[in-house]
C-alpha cells in the first residue's frame, strides 16, 4: 500500500488526512484551530501557521502507515501573503518586529490596501498592460502587487526586510522542502504572472514605486510549476522529525479553492465546481483562452496541465450568514436550539415556509464584491422587509442572495461562450446545508452534486501529492482510484421555476441599483 499525506489551510482551521492512493480511503483525519484565530486587521499568526503544519505532520505519521507515506501536498486560502528575511524568518519573528502590523501575515480577507489596488489599477488601464486582460479587467486588494505596496507604504524598515514573498501554500511547501518552488495558481490568479506573459511589465510597475520593478521580480523569484508536479524532497531534519523515508515527495502548493475540481472529477467540457465555506470559489476548465471582464481569473495550466482555468467567487458567504448570527437573531432562536440540542441555523431553516414565494432580496456585498464586479468596497443591502418580517425571513434572503450571486457569475461566464451544465458542490456549508443546496438547483435551474465527504479540499490535495510522487501519471488518472464517487444530489424542480425566475430577476435589479447607488457615494 502507498499512501500521501493532503493538508489544507482554512480561515480559521487547518485538518490534514493521510490517504490510501489505492482506493482514497482516508486512513486518519485531523483539524485543528488557529489558537489566535483571525487577529485584527483580517492578520493572522505565523506561530499558528508553522506549529499546526508540525502537529498535524506529527499526527498523521505516528502510526504504523508511516514508512508507506509517498507524498504530500499542501492547499491554502489565497492570497494570504507571507513574507520571509534572508535566514527564512518570518518578519513577524524578527526581533522589534513582532507588534509591527505591517510584519504579520495578511489574510486574504484583508482589505487595507484598497487605494493601492485602485491606483494600481488606473494605471494598468492607462498603460494597457496585458496582464489585465487575464484578471478581469481588476485588480484586487487582495493581492500580491497591492499588499506589498500597503508594506513598501506604511513600514518601509519591514519592507526592506523582505527577501521572498510567498502565497501561503508556497510557502508552507518552502518550509516542507526548503526549495523556492512557485505554483502556476499563486502566481497567475493572484501575482498577475503568466506563463506567456511574464510579470507586469517593469516599465508599470516602476512608475508604481521607483525600483518596484526589480524588486517585485526579486521576492517573487522562483521557478513556477503546475499542481501536481514536484517542488522537491521533505527536508532530511523533517524526514528523520516524522519518520519519513528521504525520498519522500513534496508537491506544488495548490490554492484551497483550486482543490475541490479534481477531487470530485469535475473534468468534463460543461462542469462547474464550487466550494461553499467562508467565502465561496467557483471553478471550470476550458479548452481555449477566455478574457472575460469582470471574472478575476483565467490562466493557462491553471488547475490542470494543458487547460485553461477560469475561477471566480464570492467574497462573503459563510461570514455573511455568521455576521447575521452574531448580531441580528433574536435569543428566542438560541434558547430553542438548545433546548431542542441542535443549532440556530436548522431552527432557522425549519422555520421557512414556500422558499419560492419570498418577495424580499439582499446583495452578498458584506465584504465586498469578488467578481462580477470586483469592488471590495461594495456593501450589502437587504430590500423588502416590513412589520411582519421574521428573523427567517431574512436569513431565508441571505441564503438566496448567496445563490443569486453565484448565478451572476455563470450567467457572465456562459455569456463569453463556455459551457456550464452542472455544478460539484464542496465545502463545510455545501455538506452540511441541504436546503441551501436545493435552493441551489432551483435558483441556478442546473443539477448539484455534492461530495459525500466532509475533507474535500485535503482529498483533492491528496490526488496532487500522488500525481507528484508518481504513483498517477495525471490527476485524472489518480480521480479514478482516489477521487471522490459519492455524491448527493439536488435537482431543480418544474412546479416553481417561475417564482424562481423571479427571484433571480428582482436580485439582479437590485443588485445593479446598490452598486450604482455605491458608486454615488
Amino acid at each position: 500500500m502507498k499512501t500521501v499525506i493532503g493538508i489544507d489551510y482554512g480561515t480559521l482551521s487547518a485538518r490534514g488526512v493521510l490517504i490510501n492512493t489505492e482506493n482514497g480511503e482516508a486512513l486518519l483525519s485531523k483539524s485543528i484551530s488557529y489558537p489566535h484565530g483571525v487577529m485584527e486587521g483580517a492578520l493572522a499568526s505565523g506561530d499558528d501557521y508553522e506549529s499546526i503544519l508540525d502537529e498535524l505532520m506529527l499526527y498523521l505519521t505516528d502510526n504504523e502507515y508511516k514508512s508507506t507515506v509517498k507524498g504530500i501536498c499542501v492547499d491554502a486560502t489565497s492570497l494570504t501573503l507571507v513574507c520571509v528575511d534572508k535566514e527564512g524568518k518570518l518578519l513577524s519573528k524578527i526581533e522589534g518586529f513582532e507588534e509591527r502590523e505591517q510584519a504579520q501575515i495578511k489574510l486574504w480577507k484583508r482589505h487595507e490596501a484598497e487605494s493601492q489596488a485602485e491606483e494600481a489599477l488606473n494605471l494598468a488601464k492607462e498603460m494597457d498592460e496585458p496582464f489585465i486582460k487575464r484578471t478581469g479587467g481588476t485588480l484586487s486588494s487582495e493581492w500580491t502587487i497591492p499588499k506589498l505596496l500597503e508594506i513598501r507604504d506604511k513600514d518601509t524598515e519591514v519592507y526592506n526586510k523582505i527577501d521572498l514573498a510567498f502565497d501561503l501554500c508556497d510557502f508552507l511547501t518552502y518550509r516542507l522542502t526548503g526549495l523556492n518552488k512557485r505554483s502556476v495558481g499563486a502566481m497567475s490568479y493572484k501575482s498577475s504572472y503568466f506563463l506567456d506573459l511574464g510579470f507586469p511589465g517593469e516599465k508599470y510597475l516602476d512608475t508604481l514605486r521607483e525600483g518596484f520593478g526589480a524588486e517585485y521580480r526579486n521576492f517573487l523569484r522562483g521557478d513556477v510549476i503546475a499542481y501536481g508536479e514536484k517542488a522537491g524532497y521533505l527536508k532530511k531534519n523533517l524526514c528523520e522529525r516524522y519518520g519519513l523515508c528521504e525520498d519522500t515527495v513534496v508537491a506544488s502548493g495548490v490554492i484551497d479553492g483550486h482543490t475541490s475540481l479534481i477531487a470530485l472529477g469535475a473534468l468534463n467540457e460543461g462542469d462547474g465546481t464550487l466550494v461553499v465555506g467562508t467565502s465561496n470559489v467557483l471553478t471550470l476548465e476550458s479548452k481555449e483562452m477566455h478574457e472575460i471582464e469582470g471574472i478575476c481569473g483565467i490562466a493557462e495550466d491553471g488547475f490542470n496541465k494543458g487547460k485553461f482555468g477560469i475561477e471566480a467567487g464570492q467574497n462573503c458567504t459563510g461570514d455573511m450568514l455568521q455576521w447575521y448570527m452574531d448580531n441580528a437573531v433574536p435569543d428566542e432562536i438560541f434558547k430553542e436550539a438548545k433546548e431542542k440540542n441542535t443549532t440556530a441555523h436548522k431552527i432557522l431553516r425549519e422555520r421557512i415556509k414556500n422558499p419560492w414565494a419570498n418577495k424580499m432580496t439582499a446583495t452578498d456585498f458584506f465584504n465586498g464584491s469578488r467578481n462580477a464586479p470586483c469592488d471590495l468596497s461594495l456593501t450589502a443591502s437587504i430590500f423588502g422587509m416590513t412589520i411582519n418580517t421574521k428573523p427567517e425571513d431574512i436569513y431565508l434572503t441571505l441564503l438566496q442572495a448567496i445563490v443569486c450571486g453565484t448565478r451572476e457569475l455563470i450567467e457572465l461566464i456562459k455569456s463569453k461562450g463556455v459551457k456550464i451544465e452542472r455544478i460539484y458542490a464542496t465545502g463545510g456549508i455545501a455538506y452540511k446545508d441541504p436546503f441551501l443546496m436545493q435552493q441551489y438547483a432551483e435558483i441556478l435551474n442546473l443539477p448539484i452534486y455534492v461530495g459525500k465527504v466532509s475533507e474535500g479540499p485535503a482529498v483533492g490535495t491528496s490526488i496532487y501529492a500522488a500525481v507528484a510522487a508518481g504513483i498517477y501519471k495525471t490527476p485524472a488518472e489518480a480521480f479514478e482510484k482516489m477521487g471522490v464517487k459519492e455524491f448527493t444530489e439536488y435537482h431543480p424542480t418544474k412546479e416553481h421555476r417561475e417564482e424562481y425566475e423571479n427571484i433571480f430577476r428582482r436580485n439582479h435589479i437590485f443588485r445593479e441599483m446598490i452598486i450604482k447607488m455605491n458608486k454615488i457615494g
